[in-house]
């Protein structure tokens, strides 16, 4: 029984995660993806810029999260390593969820610089409490001052239908912990495990740096918001911080889904495209940036390195390069197999015409679908170390960013997958291991989100294309000529993954076969 208890945890997380994306595709499905582009479009590079520098501020205030976690601790450490960290540790965080990448990362460069696993565990348990402190004490505030309006839905689910009462309560949980933190000097225990509380000067620094925290977190998305829609930021605050608790809540990796589908019930405005564009652009901003620049970081580090500068910062960095360019390279994937989905514009092909094969532009899609389905896969391959893995997520990286240009001259996304193999490129020393990726299984853990994510742009396919299929042939490259291109996507790169699936059992088979009996 025992041994099925530990499969609980994800199968609930991805029913969640499927439930979470049905719900906002019904949501959104009044909405055509030249709408959201119009959308994304009329967000002002003014704006842009100023979501990017909030998202700068905010990171650096979410290096205050591990320097109070230490202080309580009583384990000193250096500045520069505590920002090095907090950065890597929150971007993989966000983007995977803290119980498959974040606290993975921490644990990994603390036990590398001498913590005791006690010690670690202590520091995340009170990343935790800092970030809970902080979120209930400002919902309780913020829901007594200006009481958010909760939809009817929602409202009639809650046990008490005046909202300032909920606030109340929150605020008075977030309160007990810091009155608690005056008195209370023995440690107590949680769930099994030991709880110190800090002192009462850490446990003020932790709600007002959690606190700020999430102000400018709800500031980087609310800066993307046109003014038409007459929200003020008191009034959209609530609704991020539901939205950033229900990520935290439901461990789906990155929130997908989830927050978006809260945001959208929060901000009560009939112009939901606009938000959804608000949404996309905070991601790539918030979400993506930070995880590309964590592996630029890497990958200046392993350069340096190699030219015998910064040694022991080369060494803090080889500890975690392996695992931040395998979730790199899923993000990677994520992105060429969105780039393939999304219509070429007419413009943009008529261009491509001029110059190429016909055929061209509809078979770099195909192969950027292809490209970005494989890293997925890959990525496991690159977490294991295995120089086999490398060399075909390079291969596959190289495809990609070749596939971007040729079928949409998308300069954009190819640019953000050439950063990530720049830090593949750079990290191939870590990559050393000689076993077969073909023949090892993959895990459930990172299978589900593998299967989350193509779940979730095959559902975005449907969105768009559907109503066009019926029209769109799969040889004919000028019937409609999108809706045939991510047709043939949604009919090969499955036939692949079936062919590539059956060599990949009877090599596991043949390997059986051929080993040593014991």
């Amino acid at each position: 029984m025992k041994k099925y208890l530990r499969y609980l945890g994800p199968v609930i997380v991805t029913c969640i995660f499927v439930g979470a994306i049905y719900l906002l595709y019904h949501k959104l499905k009044a909405y055509s993806i030249v709408q959201i582009r119009e959308s994304l479009a009329q967000i002002s590079h003014g704006r842009l810029l100023a979501s990017i520098g909030l998202m700068v501020i905010n990171y650096m205030i979410l290096v205050g999260y591990d320097w109070l976690a230490l202080k309580a601790i009583h384990k000193p450490l250096s500045l520069q390593r505590t920002a090095l960290v907090s950065f890597i540790g929150q971007a993989v965080s966000y983007n995977f969820g803290a119980l498959l990448g974040g606290t993975t990362v921490r644990y990994r460069f603390y036990s590398a610089w001498g913590f005791s696993l006690t010690e670690i565990v202590r520091l995340v348990l009170m990343l935790a409490v800092t970030f809970w402190v902080g979120a209930l004490g400002l919902c309780g505030v913020v829901f007594l001052l200006a009481p958010p309006t909760i939809p009817v839905e929602l409202l009639d689910a809650m046990p008490v239908k005046d909202v300032r009462i909920l606030g109340g309560v929150l605020l008075a949980i977030a309160m007990s912990y810091l009155v608690m933190c005056f008195f209370i000097r023995k440690p107590v225990h949680v769930f099994g495990k030991e709880f110190v509380f800090p002192a009462p000067h850490i446990a003020i620094l932790q709600a007002i740096v959690a606190g700020v925290d999430l102000i400018a977190a709800a500031a980087c998305m609310y800066v993307l918001l046109p003014g038409e829609l007459n929200i003020s930021f008191i009034q959209f605050l609530p609704g991020y911080l539901m939205a950033q608790v229900a990520v935290v809540l439901t461990h789906v990796p990155g929130g997908v889904g989830v927050f978006e589908l809260v945001i959208l019930h929060m901000t009560h405005t009939p112009q939901e495209q606009v938000v959804v564009a608000a949404v996309l652009c905070f991601r790539i901003i918030y979400y993506i940036l930070p995880l590309l620049a964590a592996a630029v970081l890497l990958a200046v580090y392993e350069a340096r390195q190699r030219k015998d500068i910064f040694r022991d910062a080369g060494r803090w960095l080889a500890v975690l390069s392996h695992s931040i360019t395998a979730l790199a390279t899923f993000i990677a994937g994520i992105i060429l197999i969105i780039s393939s989905v999304l219509p070429t514009l007419p413009q943009t092909r008529a261009l491509l015409l001029e110059h190429l094969p016909a055929a061209a532009p509809a078979v770099a899609h195909f192969l950027c679908a292809l490209s970005g389905t494989l890293l997925l896969f890959l990525s496991y391959g690159l977490e294991r170390r295995q120089t086999i893995a490398w060399r075909w997520t390079v291969f596959f990286l190289l495809l990609g960013i070749a596939s971007c240009l040729v079928k949409g001259l998308n300069w954009v996304e190819a640019g953000m997958v050439l950063i990530v193999l720049l830090s593949v490129l750079m990290a191939n020393r870590r990559f050393y291991r000689k076993s077969s990726f073909w023949e090892e299984p993959l895990p459930l853990y990172w299978l589900a989100p593998v299967w989350g994510a193509l779940g979730s742009v095959a559902a975005l396919a449907w969105h768009i294309y559907h109503p066009a299929w019926h029209r769109a042939a799969l040889l004919h490259l000028d019937q409609a000529y999108n809706a045939s291109c991510n047709l043939r996507a949604a009919v090969g790169v499955p036939a692949v993954l079936l062919v590539l699936w059956i060599w990949r059992m009877l090599r596991r088979l043949n390997h059986q076969k051929n080993s040593p009996l014991p």
